[in-house]
């Protein structure tokens, strides 16, 4: 039944293309009397050569044609896929190991399928042709699968008359829009009457090859010699055919280039090309010659099929930094990735959803409601039911009982594990928040895994916490390619999956009938219990783990909202990972437990998406790094940031080169630069709307108190005067979880105080300067020697750019003195160096022992520069002296 209803589809599937397309088959005779498994191999013009081709071959079985994913699964399409007993292939337009792992199944089932009888439809190339010619290059799926099967028919298919056609690139240089084109084409059906459409002809011409005839020595070799027969005779100009015979255009727009995109390499750093080809000569085993190291250079041309491309962009994409939701296809364009210069896919700018953009006409003031996350959380939703609570580009807009309701269904998950801490390992995502408040609502504590340090640094986390089991994503761990030994990964997809409309009916009509029964199921628990596990950044040593309670994160959200003078008519963009102390308390809890709406964006890296994301959904109020701000603020090409009024800038000192460029991209907004740790959940201190000063981190907040000590002596200076900092209050944690190492905690004036390792000053007026890390000053001579004030007038020279930062200054101390290095990505000698010091009124022991040039200056996934590395990369070449 099933092959007669294909017969029966592609009869009729024929007849309506002869109205358009006029087919002469040259060879079909050919395919009589063909038995066996069978491999079609067509060259592909364009779109609408695969039911041209499917629709007039013969064969003693029905076709299998082989489609990609992305236009097997368009609505329209899908149906029809079905019917014709398609192969759905990977698509590989993005870079994914899943995929890749995809690809090679696929391979190995295609096989399969032949050796058990099958007639597949494969086209060699793997995508549309993209000039006068068809070109296989480096694929390497037919030649695998023609390698493999030893009896097997191959009939090899040459369309001819339909390159030009609106289904083909010769117009777009690239592929045209299907969808588009469809209704296009049904429009100018419908225009002339179906009978009366301008013909186009057609040629097929069919040759069946004895599997033994075929160069199967190298892919090489076996993927020239279907290049040459397809283009046997010769290029082939595009050709226009009208699609009415009075109206509509009467010539094509064939003059676009043929050649694959030339990205401006005119930023990009000749180290990173020199790098980044040195990665494509290691994948191919040889070196390139001088023709192909240009940079429009096609990566098939070079014998990189499309796993290979993914594979270098992977890599090139952990070994550098950047990502990009597009394969590269060009030399150029993986250099231009190393740099973080990749264009994304364009996308048009969008208004956000309806459903954010309705006015808060009776905001309520933007406050705590509770003294524990999960009683607050829900207090909050019940408060605003109806009112949207969060946003992004995959869960879409939820409104505080949506919210509610997925939490709920998402904690049943989690009753029966065992365990008391689950780890986490959610990029900035609505899923991030519904996965941290359900594990809340669960009585368990989220351990907030930052993958970021790497495998050795997760491990440690697990064996610290006693984590068994990582919530998280596929499509995450995909891209990241990371093992975290000791936990097992519980996924994401795998949790929703288990959730029937019943259940999540049941929990919809409680927020509708008793709304408080949420309350009820909560578990008890007390302000002094652990509410998170954190992680210090690893910047000066190995990560140490941070236990925050309930009172230290909502004393630190009270003291937040107090700094940031906002209400529920405010709205707030986080995409610092949930892992940043700052993302956490600012990005994540203040907005969820204080009523304020917020868009994630899982991307911090993702300057031009960031920007796009402010401009469609407008928030006023952005939390960040400098590092992040700078790629923002670089990528803003008009007033897509005019929404902005509020921007809360820590982890590190924000440039005066920052402060500029917001006042002409983002006039509206007041940068308020605060100072943080991540043991203190995470601020502070913080200038204030309506109390600022420039070139301080502003004033502590009300609920921490601050003393300034000597280094040596251990007591309070005077005001101006450098000493370091220590803190005390209810937001200051209480000790670190599971460690041996001194205590951080220090008695002073019959108080308790935190340490914090940094220096600082304050002024009359209680402003906080920071004057730098104590861990980050030497001793030589019997004389302090500060590294940020040796690398302060780097810093104004060489401002950070949209690569990250340009210099770094760091040093040991030896057993004969010390050595202080110059990182920088810049060409400086050092005695251009010195000379910078010296016009900076530094000399004498502040002065440096090395300039060292990198590729790239390391930073840290909270876009702090990584010291530690540096200081290892010193200490390293110090013990081989």
């Amino acid at each position: 039944m099933k092959n007669w209803l294909n017969r029966v589809f592609w009869l009729g599937c024929r007849w309506l293309l002869s109205f358009r397309y006029r087919v002469r088959i040259l060879g079909g005779e050919q395919l009589s009397g063909l038995q066996g498994p069978t491999l079609v191999l067509p060259n592909h013009p364009a779109y609408i050569d695969p039911p041209i081709v499917s629709s007039h071959l013969r064969l003693h079985k029905p076709l299998r044609p082989m489609v990609f994913s992305g236009t097997y699964r368009m609505y329209f399409l899908r149906p029809l896929m079905k019917l014709v007993d398609a192969f759905e292939v990977p698509d590989l337009s993005a870079h994914s190991r899943d995929a890749q792992a995809k690809t090679l199944q696929m391979i190995d089932a295609v096989a399969r399928q032949l050796q058990s009888g099958d007639c597949l439809l494969i086209y060699p190339s793997g995508r549309l042709q993209r000039g006068n010619c068809e070109v296989v290059g480096a694929a390497r799926a037919v030649y695998e699968v023609v390698s493999r099967c030893e009896n097997l028919n191959i009939v090899l298919v040459r369309t001819r008359g339909v390159w030009g056609s609106m289904f083909s690139c010769a117009e777009t240089n690239g592929p045209p829009n299907l969808a588009e084109r469809v209704k296009s084409a049904l429009g100018w059906v419908l225009a002339s009457g179906l009978f009366f459409l301008p013909r186009r002809s057609v040629t097929l011409q069919i040759e069946v090859v004895p599997r033994n005839q075929l160069p199967l020595n190298s892919r090489e070799a076996f993927n020239g010699y279907l290049e040459a027969w397809y283009n046997a005779d010769g290029e082939q100009p595009p050709k226009f055919v009208p699609y009415h015979h009075l109206f509509g255009p009467r010539d094509g727009d064939f003059g676009k280039s043929q050649l694959g995109a030339v990205h401006d390499i005119s930023e990009i750093r000749p180290k990173t090309i020199h790098l980044v080809n040195e990665l494509i000569q290691s994948h191919l085993g040889r070196q390139l010659n001088e023709s192909e190291l240009v940079p429009n250079s096609k990566l098939e041309a070079l014998g990189l099929d499309s796993l290979d491309r993914m594979d270098l962009a992977l890599k090139i994409e952990q070994q550098f930094g950047f990502r990009s939701n597009v394969v590269a296809d060009t030399l150029s364009g993986l250099w231009a990735l190393a740099e973080g210069q990749l264009p994304q896919v364009d996308v048009k700018p969008e208004l956000a959803p309806v459903l954010w953009r309705q006015e808060i006409l009776q905001p309520n003031r933007a406050e705590l409601l509770a003294d524990t996350v999960a009683r607050g959380f829900v207090l909050q939703a019940i408060r605003n039911l109806s009112r949207v609570a969060v946003a992004d580009n995959v869960s879409g807009v939820l409104t505080y009982r949506r919210m509610l309701v997925a939490t709920e269904l998402m904690r049943r998950r989690f009753e029966d594990f065992p365990e008391q801490h689950v780890g986490v390992m959610l990029p900035a995502s609505v899923a991030a928040d519904i996965v941290f408040f359900a594990l809340h609502m669960d009585g368990k504590v989220p351990v907030m895994m930052n993958w970021t340090t790497g495998p050795a640094n997760l491990a440690h986390a697990v064996q610290v916490t006693g984590v068994k089991t990582i919530i998280t994503s596929r499509k995450m761990i995909d891209r990241l390619g990371i093992e975290v030994q000791g936990a097992e990964y519980l996924f994401l997809e795998d949790l929703k999956s288990g959730i029937g409309k019943i259940e999540a009916l049941s929990a919809l009509m409680r927020t509708y009938l008793l709304p408080r029964s949420y309350l009820a199921r909560l578990p008890a628990q007390t302000p002094e219990q652990t509410a998170v596990f954190l992680f210090t950044s690893g910047s000066e040593s190995f990560p140490k783990t941070v236990p925050l309670s309930h009172r230290n994160l909502l004393v630190n959200i009270q003291d937040g909202l107090e700094v940031l003078e906002c209400d529920q008519r405010d709205s707030l963009l986080g995409f610092l990972p949930p892992f940043h102390s700052f993302g956490m308390t600012g990005n994540l809890l203040l907005s969820h437990l204080s009523g304020i709406r917020c868009v994630r964006y899982a991307d911090p890296t993702d300057a031009a998406g960031l920007v796009r994301c402010i401009e469609a959904f407008r928030p006023t109020m952005l939390f960040t790094t400098p590092t992040f701000l700078s790629y923002i603020l670089a990528a803003c090409q008009g007033d897509e940031l005019q929404s902005l009024r509020r921007i809360v800038t820590g982890a590190e000192k924000c440039p005066d080169r920052v402060f500029e460029q917001c006042k002409q991209k983002a006039s509206q907004a007041i940068i308020l630069e605060g100072y943080g740790i991540t043991e203190c959940s995470p601020v502070v201190a913080a200038n204030r709307v309506s109390n600022s000063k420039p070139g301080t981190v502003g004033k502590p907040v009300s609920n921490v108190e601050v003393c300034i000590v000597d280094v040596d002596t251990q007591q309070p200076v005077e005001l101006h005067q450098t000493g370091m900092l220590l803190v005390s209050g209810p937001s200051i944690f209480s000790g670190y979880h599971n460690y041996e190492g001194a205590s951080p905690m220090v008695e002073l004036g019959g108080k308790i105080w935190y340490k914090t390792g940094d220096l600082v000053s304050q002024d009359e007026d209680g402003f906080l300067y920071f004057r730098g890390r104590l861990k980050r000053f030497l001793k030589a001579g019997g004389e302090m020697i500060s590294l940020p004030a040796l690398e302060e007038p780097f810093l104004v020279k060489y401002p950070a750019d949209e690569n990250g930062p340009r210099v770094a200054v760091e040093g040991i101390e030896t057993h004969d003195g010390r050595q202080i290095v110059l990182f920088t990505t810049e060409d400086i000698s050092l005695r251009e160096a010195s000379q910078v010091l010296l016009e900076a009124g530094l000399r004498g022991v502040m002065r440096l022992d090395e300039v060292r040039r990198l590729e790239k200056i390391p930073i840290l996934g909270t876009g702090k520069t990584d010291y530690k590395q540096l200081r290892s990369a010193i200490e390293l070449q110090t013990s081989d002296l």
